[in-house]
C-alpha cells in the first residue's frame, strides 16, 4: 500500500470542519512545501503523515516499518501528546518538542509552518470562538517560536523557505484577525 492509499484508508469518509475531505489537508500541506521548492521525499511524506500518530494512535515503529525511520521521526516530533487534556496544552507540548528538536530536524519546523498556513487559509470552517483561539495560538506560540528559530544560523537551506512561510502565515493570520468580531 503506497502512502496515498494509506491516507485514503485511514481517513475514508472523514471531513474537515469546512466540509472538505480530511485528506485534502495533508495533500495541501505537502503542496505548499513543494511550491516552496522542497523536493526531499522524506519531508513530503512526513507532511502527508503529520497527523496520523495522534489521529490514529499509530506508533513510531509502525510508521518506520512502512515509511522509514526519518519519516517516522519527523511525524513523531510533530505529533501532539494525547496525555495533555486541553487543545492549548497539546499544542504547547507539541511546539516544545519542535523547539527542542529543530536543530537536528529543521524539517519539522518547515512542515509545521506549512500545516499552520493551510489551517489558516481554511479557518473559515471554524466557529468564530475557535477561530479566535486559533489566531491567539498563532500569535502567542507559533510566530514567536518561528521568529526565534529564524534568528539562528543553523537552518541552511531551510531558512529562506521558513522566511517565506512565516510571511505568509503572518499575512493570513492578520487577515483573519481583522474579520473577527
Amino acid at each position: 500500500m503506497d502512502i496515498n492509499d494509506f491516507l485514503d484508508f485511514l481517513y475514508a469518509g472523514k471531513k474537515r470542519k469546512n466540509g472538505e475531505p480530511a485528506v485534502s489537508h495533508f495533500y495541501a500541506v505537502r503542496d505548499i512545501l513543494k511550491a516552496e521548492g522542497i523536493k526531499e521525499e522524506s519531508i513530503l511524506n512526513a507532511a502527508l503523515l503529520h497527523d496520523v500518530m495522534e489521529d490514529h494512535h499509530l506508533n513510531f515503529e509502525y510508521l518506520a516499518l512502512k515509511f522509514g525511520d526519518k519519516v517516522a521521526k519527523l511525524v513523531e516530533i510533530l505529533s501532539k501528546n494525547p496525555a495533555w487534556n486541553t487543545s492549548y496544552c497539546r499544542m504547547k507540548s507539541s511546539m516544545d518538542e519542535v523547539e527542542s528538536s529543530w536543530v537536528d530536524y529543521p524539517e519539522t519546523v518547515v512542515i509545521k509552518m506549512a500545516d499552520r498556513l493551510h489551517n489558516l487559509r481554511t479557518a473559515d470552517g471554524l466557529k468564530p470562538e475557535k477561530r479566535r483561539i486559533y489566531i491567539e495560538e498563532t500569535y502567542e506560540i507559533l510566530i514567536p517560536l518561528f521568529e526565534s528559530i529564524l534568528k539562528t544560523n543553523k537552518l541552511g537551506y531551510y531558512k529562506l523557505v521558513m522566511k517565506k512561510l512565516l510571511k505568509k502565515i503572518m499575512s493570513a493570520a492578520a487577515s483573519i484577525k481583522k474579520q473577527l468580531p
